[in-house]
């Protein structure tokens, strides 16, 4: 397998160029299987490296990320903003859920041919009921709103029997279905905790506010729609939005150079064997004069063994 020092090499290469030819600085955002945006992690190197991002004018943002958390995607999406004129995405393969999000505050995003957005839907944790895994509040409400389609279309059935059997007249036949429904629909409806479904229906407004506000700041004036299908529209947290979906809701999605494309996606499919993570500007073109800054981005990976890499010094910590 190749050394993964010589992979962020790579990786940085093509940064140099592509800081170049696009005449911007690259920051990446690029996890590993297990990585994931986080307040620690993600957020704080930020922070703690936050007067090294002088004002600037374009910034590109190389996401590959599972997603993580909203509250940390907002804030970092609404600080490049404050530092540059125009923010970009550049998703060579998957930018899902909270890194979806972050896409949504960008000016473009550049989506390579495998590239996939996700669903910003909250994500939620019942270690007590559900274990590890992780669940969508959404479930729910599509459980609702399948038992009220149901009860509609047995009321149909029923009212449709009574009438074409008994001769019963529309009111009447109607007033005899009722209780058929009731009977079935009843001990499903039991089960429903109201004071659950509206926490759960308060999780949901999470993902919609940040999408929102974060729409709102590159004036798309589809906004609305966009937030209504990404939260609510489809069947799973892990769909797949690729180009032609998000063309078609109205987000500002253009193709990665394939050229670009296939580059990145040779280093990025390397980097996840490693379990390395990214974050920060690695490029040496993103240096500016002046006094060096205190830290330099380190890469980390989990297992088997901690791998020290030194690139170039940059603005912002890796996790």
């Amino acid at each position: 397998m190749p050394d993964p020092r010589k992979l962020v090499s790579k990786l940085q290469g093509i940064i140099e160029s592509m800081e170049k030819k696009r005449g911007s600085r690259v920051f990446c955002l690029i996890h590993g299987k297990r990585g994931h945006i986080c307040d620690a992690h993600t957020l704080l190197p930020v922070l703690q490296h936050r007067r090294e991002f002088k004002k600037g004018r374009v910034l590109d943002l190389l996401l590959h990320s599972p997603g993580g958390s909203p509250d940390a995607a907002y804030r970092l999406m609404k600080f490049f903003r404050r530092r540059f004129d125009k923010v970009n995405a550049i998703v060579p393969l998957r930018a899902k859920s909270a890194a979806t999000l972050m896409c949504l505050g960008a000016d473009r995003i550049y989506m390579g041919e495998f590239a996939e957005l996700g669903p910003v839907d909250i994500q939620l944790f019942d270690p007590l009921e559900r274990g590890a895994e992780t669940f969508s509040p959404l479930d729910e409400f599509k459980s609702m709103e399948f038992m009220r389609d149901y009860a509609i279309e047995i009321l149909d059935f029923f009212s449709g029997l009574f009438l074409e059997r008994s001769g019963m007249s529309v009111k009447e036949a109607m007033h005899a279905a009722i209780p058929c429904i009731t009977g079935l629909m009843q001990p499903l409806y039991s089960q429903i905790d109201p004071l659950e479904m509206g926490e759960h229906r308060r999780s949901l407004a999470i993902g919609e506010e940040y999408a929102t506000r974060l729409l709102r700041l590159t004036k798309n004036p589809n906004a609305d729609k966009i937030v209504e299908q990404l939260v609510w529209k489809y069947p799973s947290h892990t769909f797949a939005i690729d180009y032609d979906e998000a063309k078609e809701l109205k987000l500002p999605v253009e193709r990665l150079d394939s050229g670009v494309e296939g580059i990145l996606l040779d280093v990025l499919t390397e980097l996840q064997s490693y379990e390395i993570t990214l974050h920060g500007f690695i490029g040496k073109s993103t240096a500016k004069p002046g006094p060096k800054p205190n830290a330099r981005p380190r890469v980390q990976r989990k297992k088997p063994r901690p791998v020290s890499v030194k690139p170039p010094t940059g603005t912002a910590a890796v996790a």
